[in-house]
């Protein structure tokens, strides 16, 4: 409030002058009635305002003022009282008024201007606020657009990254594969061909067995090392006609016995510790005439002649 009256104290400082020069003249009508001396003429003062004057309103547009009325002359004293009072200076009633109706007339001007800026000033103050909103909204569209667009550009490019991920994945996958197989292929091939190979070895060897079994050298092996077990052998006093034990017998290189093991035997227990003693008299075995005929294990077996 008191920023209004600073802002406007001129205008209310001549609306004040011009109600006091009103009064003015009421008052000097009235003597005038009361007193037989010639009318005095009143001289008003009042200030002048130049300029339109900007009333900006607090909260809600100032209402127009009502319309004015016509100036209603003061009441008239009794009928005693106004034959005894001159009658008043009509050109200053008048002038007095006019100049009434003048002001209320300047102040509903005034009320409807500052109406009509008040209602412009909240015109503006919509369009500038809904031009805010619009570009706010606006910039909400683009920042929205934009993350949409980075979002997209994001999930593009990851899934860019993991297809190239997968994809190098498969040719490494794809690679050892191809090498799993060529190393699978390659031991196939070298025990296909080692197979082969032992194969040829066995039919040679045994072909070469065959071969040398006909010759008669393993026969004769095997009879002399009959023979110098029987040599070496003391016969017991159970021992009987038709006797036949199987003998194992491992030898070292030279013929020298390492192991003796009975098998199959129709004799008695002193029968067959004899056997076994005989051939570990008869080490080192004999030789045979071939040396491919010699065999570290041995199976021989024992028949004694009669």
């Amino acid at each position: 409030m008191p920023g209004f009256l600073h802002e406007h104290r001129g205008p209310l400082a001549g609306a004040a002058g011009l109600h006091l020069a009103l009064l003015a003249i009421f008052a000097g009508a009235a003597l005038r009635w009361t007193s037989s001396q010639p009318p005095v003429e009143l001289a008003i003062e009042g200030y002048v305002v130049e300029g339109p004057v900007r009333v900006r309103p607090l909260r809600e547009p100032a209402e127009a003022a009502p319309a004015a009325e016509p100036f209603a002359p003061a009441p008239q004293p009794p009928a005693e009282r106004r034959e005894q009072q001159p009658e008043p200076d009509a050109a200053a009633v008048e002038r007095a008024a006019r100049l009434e109706n003048e002001r209320r007339a300047a102040e509903q001007a005034e009320a409807r201007r500052e109406a009509q800026e008040a209602e412009a000033l909240q015109a503006t103050q919509a369009a500038e606020a809904a031009q805010r909103k619009a570009a706010a909204e606006v910039a909400r569209k683009t920042e929205a657009e934009a993350a949409r667009k980075a979002a997209e550009e994001e999930t593009r490019r990851k899934a860019e990254a993991a297809e190239a991920a997968q994809r190098k994945t498969e040719a490494e996958a794809a690679r050892k594969a191809a090498a799993a197989e060529v190393e699978r292929r390659k031991a196939e091939t070298e025990a296909r061909a080692e197979r082969e190979a032992a194969l040829q070895r066995r039919l040679a060897a045994e072909e070469e067995a065959v071969s040398f079994a006909r010759s008669g050298v393993i026969d004769e092996y095997r009879s002399l090392l009959v023979q110098t077990i029987e040599r070496n052998w003391i016969r017991p006093p159970s021992a009987r006609a038709g006797l036949q034990c199987t003998l194992y017998v491992t030898q070292a290189p030279g013929g020298t016995v390492v192991d003796v093991r009975l098998g199959a035997c129709n004799g008695d227990e002193p029968v067959r510790e004899s056997i076994v003693n005989a051939v570990y008299r008869s080490s080192p075995l004999p030789a045979p005439r071939d040396p491919r005929a010699f065999e570290r294990r041995l199976e021989i077996v024992f028949r004694p002649k009669e």
